[in-house]
């Protein structure tokens, strides 16, 4: 790859001219080179850039407003007035009464989160009275809520579904106390295994970039040219960002939805909508906030010119090389080399597999019977203690299958 540097004209002409002994010909030549060539290269730069701002412009990323960011806090750090980042689960930072499961964030690699599900139970110690209490382990069902609910709006408002991150949310698990049923949980209380009691993180919850809007229809229904179909128009807050993406959750069917400045426009069957909900999916820089400093994880792919022709045609050559140039797309400053690739017949159970949209529910095979594609990659030494590392290559493999349906993808570490 051909890497293009900017010509200091500038301090070229300024180094040649340093030749010139005679000082009336060295000025002469410096106001003829600065007015008129150095005037040219200017403007043949201005053009050049316009011209690549042209065709980037052209070959625009779809779907581009649509990124999805999750980063975990503590949840005495939340903040209420940050406009970036918003509680998956409005329930995490509303005054409630005591829970009957807690919900806890175990900071671990795949193998112990795999580890700590089987164990099916956690043995932990009240604080107050010295009993042992006993815990049911299960996935949290407030955040897959939160992860179904999103998947509905993406196919309701027929925007492409990308695979999101799932690396923080399936970290979640809920404590059920094997108590008498509708006993509150105990909160003085300690896991009893060491192991464990340095990996569960208590009172953490988990945030996203996407934010419900209060929106209200401004104007009549506009009946379509067929007179079949309604378009209503909903105007968004003026002070919303341009490069912001929304997604509507309607009780009637949405047939189309156009975005124009300020006001979203869809078309449905019903002459009027109830029930309408707008949520915004925020991009750019997330914004910081005092005890905001946990990873943040997206997907976010790498802006370039191949990257956003190959999204547009909707089709690649699936060659080695396209297959590195897409894992290094998604990488998101992770170094994820890839060795090679084999297709196989059987699983180990030692392979990354690409699961995270497991949790949509939809099956295109009911009898797998595909062959595996096996990415090879090469571990790195500096992300041995990165418990979030293979949760990057399973969310790079998960984007994979939505593409290359033909195969079950999966990876392996090499070290």
């Amino acid at each position: 790859m051909i890497e293009e540097k900017a010509f200091d004209y500038e301090n070229y002409i300024q180094e040649q001219l340093r030749r010139i002994d005679d000082l009336d010909e060295r000025r002469f030549a410096k106001e003829l080179l600065m007015e008129s060539l150095g005037k040219m290269i200017a403007w043949s730069e201005h053009k050049y850039d316009a011209l690549e701002q042209r065709i980037q412009k052209e070959l625009d990323i779809p779907w581009k407003h649509f990124h999805v960011c999750m980063t975990v806090i503590d949840r005495k750090d939340y903040d209420p007035i940050n406009n970036f980042w918003f509680p998956v689960c409005e329930e995490d930072v509303k005054k409630k009464q005591a829970p009957v499961c807690e919900t806890i964030y175990l900071a671990a690699d795949e193998k112990d989160c795999k580890a700590f599900l089987e164990m099916g139970t956690l043995q932990g110690i009240s604080e107050k009275t010295g009993e042992s209490i006993r815990f049911k382990i299960k996935p949290s069902d407030k955040y897959l809520a939160g992860m179904n609910r999103l998947y509905r709006l993406f196919t309701g408002n027929h925007v492409p579904w990308q695979t999101i991150h799932m690396g923080h949310a399936e970290r979640f698990f809920d404590l059920v106390p094997l108590t008498e049923d509708g006993q509150t949980i105990e909160t003085d209380w300690v896991v009893q295994d060491e192991k464990w009691a340095d990996l569960i993180q208590r009172d953490r919850i988990l945030l996203w970039n996407i934010r419900q809007l209060a929106v209200h229809a401004r104007e009549y229904r506009v009946p379509c040219i067929d007179e079949v179909f309604y378009e209503h128009v909903f105007y968004l807050p003026k002070e919303q960002e341009t490069e912001a993406g929304y997604l509507v959750d309607a009780a009637e069917a949405i047939l189309s939805i156009r975005y124009e400045k300020n006001k979203i426009i869809l078309k449905t069957k019903a002459e009027t909508l109830e029930d309408i909900i707008i949520y915004q999916l925020c991009q750019g820089t997330p914004e910081q906030s005092v005890g905001y400093r946990y990873p943040v994880l997206s997907n976010r792919k790498k802006d370039n010119l191949s990257a956003r022709y190959s999204q547009q045609a909707g089709n690649f050559i699936q060659t080695p090389l396209e297959l590195g140039r897409k894992v290094e797309e998604m990488a998101d400053g992770y170094q994820i080399p890839v060795l090679g690739y084999e297709i196989l017949d059987e699983a180990d159970e030692a392979y990354l597999a690409g699961d995270m949209n497991s949790f949509t529910g939809v099956r295109v095979f009911t009898g797998d019977t595909r062959k595996i594609l096996l990415l090879r990659i090469k571990a790195k030494e500096q992300y041995r203690e990165d418990y979030l590392y293979e949760s990057q290559i399973r969310y790079i493999l998960s984007q994979l299958q939505l593409e290359f349906l033909e195969y079950r993808c999966m990876g392996v570490l090499e070290r």
